[in-house]
């Protein structure tokens, strides 16, 4: 990667059980992908001298420092929680190749966990009494409802601006459940039909219930090191080509220049300018499926198609789903396999480049990108087999 000192590489993943309808403790969920993560990786827990968590909420995640103390970590050259910014899960392995790449420290680990309770976001309750701030100037026209009633304008507005039908969204709820059923780890693994979809519940018009992720309990973490080290350890080393982040211009969640795009396009175009390889390399993809929007925006900003032209290229479905030119979120995605966020997307990113995924393994998979966000909080990886 031409932007860092060091080649970097993932060398270890790992999930907790993924979950619905009980509350398990978030801490025992982080030990649980943490400690597989690093079994995975084929290291000792006192090898880790870097820790990155993100959490969007107070309670839903264990800090880093607490995991070093339960981890037996002697001291830690590298650390962040990040909170409420950035590219959502994929935020903490970010910082973690940054941080390897530039020689702060030598062996990092990233997680996310998050309660189920934590990723329901809908409900119906009363509309508040009073408005102050970004709020009195949204709040007159119903936005009170945060992220859902924002990823409703930002359908509505692609469907005006490019005619697109709500079927396009559909296809990609459908590619995660067909996904989904490969992979057993997947918690939402029924088969899905375009009926079942449009007929789904309208939670904010026109965002239907199967437009949006599925909250689970759950943990995924990743162990990033340089490849040089991990070139030593037992497993197969997948190491990072590129990153990028993006913000788009006037960055903002509601307020932004680019409703639909937001700083996915400049986090595209920053993305293939370090990237050794181009579109026409990848051969899977993992984008961001909070809401059916954001993986069609995410494709035509990366290049795979032109903009308005996902409908298109798609081909009912064919082309993302298994056997496709660009088979996308093999493991479900949060759609499906469960929302724990960008992390998830790229440890599934970094099983099919070793080979790993059985049923729903993409054949000869070399080169994969992973990206996360969608509005003001973009990233981006090129990763690859080596």
């Amino acid at each position: 990667m031409s932007l860092l000192g060091r080649q970097v590489a993932v060398a270890g993943i790992g999930y907790s059980d993924l979950s619905r309808g009980d509350a398990p403790d978030p801490r025992m969920l982080t030990l649980q992908s943490c400690h597989a993560a690093i079994a995975d990786a084929g290291i000792a827990a006192t090898d880790i001298d870097g820790i990155f968590e993100y959490l969007h909420a107070d309670r839903e995640s264990p800090r880093t420092m607490w995991l070093q103390r339960v981890l037996g970590i002697p001291n830690l050259n590298a650390y962040a929680d990040l909170f409420a910014t950035g590219p959502s899960g994929l935020g903490p392995p970010m910082a973690a190749v940054a941080a390897v790449g530039s020689g702060v420290c030598e062996m990092a680990i990233a997680y996310r966990t998050l309660p189920q309770r934590e990723g329901n976001n809908g409900g119906i309750a009363a509309p508040p009494t009073s408005l102050a701030g970004p709020e009195q100037f949204t709040g007159v026209y119903g936005h009170t409802a945060g992220i859902l009633a924002n990823y409703a304008l930002k359908k509505r507005r692609r469907m005006h601006e490019f005619g697109t039908p709500a079927q396009d969204y559909g296809q990609i709820a459908l590619s995660a459940r067909r996904w989904a059923a490969l992979n057993e780890r997947a918690v939402q693994r029924a088969p899905l039909t375009m009926e079942d979809y449009l007929s789904s519940r309208t939670i904010i018009d026109p965002l239907l219930l199967l437009d949006c992720d599925y909250p689970v309990n759950g943990s995924c973490a990743v162990i990033v090191t340089t490849a040089e080290r991990a070139a030593d350890l037992p497993g197969t080393p997948v190491l990072v080509d590129a990153m990028a982040w993006g913000t788009g211009a006037g960055a903002d969640f509601v307020f932004a220049d680019d409703l639909l795009y937001g700083g996915s396009i400049d986090c595209s175009r920053r993305i293939w300018e370090l990237s050794d390889y181009t579109v026409a390399d990848l051969d899977l993809a993992g984008i961001y499926d909070g809401f059916t929007h954001l993986p069609i925006s995410w494709i035509e900003a990366l290049g795979v198609c032109g903009f308005g032209e996902f409908g298109d290229w798609v081909d009912d479905g064919r082309s993302i789903g298994p056997g496709g030119v660009l088979p996308l979120n093999t493991s479900g995605g949060m759609l499906a396999e469960g929302r724990v966020q960008g992390i998830g997307l790229l440890a599934e990113a970094v099983e099919q480049l070793r080979g790993d995924c059985g049923a729903r393994q993409v054949p000869d998979a070399h080169v994969a990108v992973v990206a996360g966000g969608g509005s003001n909080d973009c990233g981006a990886l090129v990763v690859h087999s080596g």
